[in-house]
């Protein structure tokens, strides 16, 4: 079975619509864009499958698609291709990474201005919710293992911890009636 599953694509250039739809649709899937309506990934039955309805989608829209499998011609083709899915998924993992610790930061800054309100509480619980979801979305993109996965679990973990900690502090205030509930 051929390693990769390349998809190729044209589409009308108005509407806009199905040109920006099957770009976010393949960015979803996690392909890598080789060139102008050209993505590849790992050949697997469930990016068959996603890239089966992105191709309908293109066709129902107007575009003409080509689907394939391929192998690499050389070694040297393949680790290109694999590097080149690391480094995105990388830069997916980093900035989720950053995220958490910005959101470590913004619950240090509140812990030491002493502010416990429900309303900081709760916008610190959506805060993390974001960055579990960048990373959820890095993980689900990320067809190959890259390493800075962990990286960004760690930060995430961190980030839980911290807001976990804050949320104790907060309901010790409540409960001492050192905060109004």
């Amino acid at each position: 079975m051929p390693d990769w599953v390349m998809i190729t694509y044209s589409v009308p250039t108005q509407p806009s619509a199905v040109r920006v739809a099957s770009w976010r649709a393949l960015q979803g899937l996690g392909a890598l864009r080789l060139g102008d309506g050209l993505y590849v990934l790992p050949n697997e039955a469930h990016h068959v499958a996603g890239l089966q309805k992105v191709a309908a989608r293109i066709e129902e829209g107007g575009g003409a698609v080509l689907l394939f499998a391929a192998d690499a011609l050389t070694p040297e083709v393949d680790a290109r291709l694999r590097d080149r899915f690391y480094a995105e998924r990388t830069d997916e993992y980093l900035q989720s990474a950053r995220s958490a610790r910005r959101l470590v930061e913004h619950i240090g800054r509140e812990e030491s201005s002493d502010d416990y309100r429900f309303a900081e509480v709760d916008s610190l619980e959506e805060e993390l919710e974001k960055v579990r979801r960048q990373f959820q979305r890095a993980v689900s993109r990320d067809h190959l293992g890259a390493p800075a996965r962990e990286e960004a679990q760690g930060a995430l973990l961190e980030a839980e911890a911290a807001l976990q900690s804050y949320l104790e502090n907060a309901y010790r205030k409540v409960a001492t009636g050192d905060l109004p509930s």
